[in-house]
């Protein structure tokens, strides 16, 4: 208030009240231009390092998928389908023998060839999401989840290794108890399944790593997209386009796990109704007859 009547004063005292009235306005129009330009110029820097940050996001989530396709093609798709053909193949011999007992040994061509722990730059990954953008309790649990997975997998990996290097180091096995141990075959003492299990834990855990990249990669694009809508009428300010991975050529596909092993996981993250869909459900509720008093 003192300010106001201090230039209530300056002006009624000016000898030419009009001019001076210009020259207040001037200024005020001056001081709120610089201030407009300046919100301007740190809102545009916001929005560039949110988009710049998604695109990393978008970069990290590609790589990590990409190592964990590479990791099943070169790797896994070959020693699982080498494990069940040998289950297959031990079936078909224990059928055959129960005909003809005087067959000969089962011969066992087991694939123990340890797997590299693999190292992806998931906590580079972990500081965008929550600390560089704000995003959804999906795509945040996305990143979890994608954590978790990699986790599980190097764990698995590591345990496998362990025990072929037991295999290899301890004492000499023969061959029918390395075939039980191998394939897991039921005996008397029970069933030894510790390798069969794991080998097929690495194979679900390398599906959900390359599953939640790709479902991740997409909830940042989205995010991403729905940023620079909200500014494109800043014609000047040369947002970057955001990056999208590309999952279409038919080696990727036939990498790519079935979406609907992850229904139930994405059947907890519902969207919330729009307006609309919240009217709709309103006039179709069904209204409880009104009983008249007798």
């Amino acid at each position: 208030m003192s300010q106001l009547t201090s230039l209530w004063h300056y002006l009624n005292a000016s000898g030419n009240f009009s001019t001076a009235v210009v020259g207040v306005a001037a200024s005020f129009a001056g001081a709120w231009g610089a201030q407009v330009a300046i919100f301007r110029r740190d809102q545009r820097r916001e929005i560039m390092a949110i988009l710049r940050a998604v695109n990393e996001g978008q970069a990290l989530c590609f790589t990590i998928g990409n190592n964990f396709m590479s990791l099943k093609s070169q790797h896994l798709i070959e020693l699982l389908a080498r494990f069940r053909e040998t289950e297959k193949r031990f079936e078909s011999f224990l059928e055959k023998a129960k005909a003809d007992p005087t067959l000969p040994r089962f011969l066992l061509q087991a694939d123990l060839q340890t797997m590299p722990i693999t190292k992806v730059p998931i906590e580079r990954l972990e500081t965008i999401a929550f600390e560089k953008l704000a995003l959804g309790t999906k795509t945040l649990a996305l990143t979890i989840e994608l954590n978790k997975a990699i986790d599980a997998f190097n764990t698995s990996t590591a345990a496998r290794n362990e025990m072929l290097t037991k295999w290899y180091e301890g004492p000499q096995m023969g061959h029918d108890e390395m075939l039980f141990r191998y394939l897991g075959v039921k005996v008397e003492g029970g069933a030894d399944e510790k390798y069969k299990q794991t080998l097929f834990a690495m194979e679900s855990y390398c599906n959900d790593c390359i599953m939640f990249s790709k479902l991740l990669s997409e909830d940042l694009n989205t995010y991403g997209n729905r940023v620079r809508g909200k500014y494109r009428h800043h014609i000047f300010w040369r947002l970057p386009r955001i990056a999208e991975a590309d999952y279409s050529s038919p080696k990727a596909q036939a990498l790519m796990p079935d979406i609907q092993d992850y229904e139930q996981w994405l059947s907890g993250f519902q969207p919330r109704p729009t307006v609309g869909q919240w009217i709709k459900i309103w006039f179709s509720r069904k209204k409880k007859p009104v009983t008249l008093p007798k």
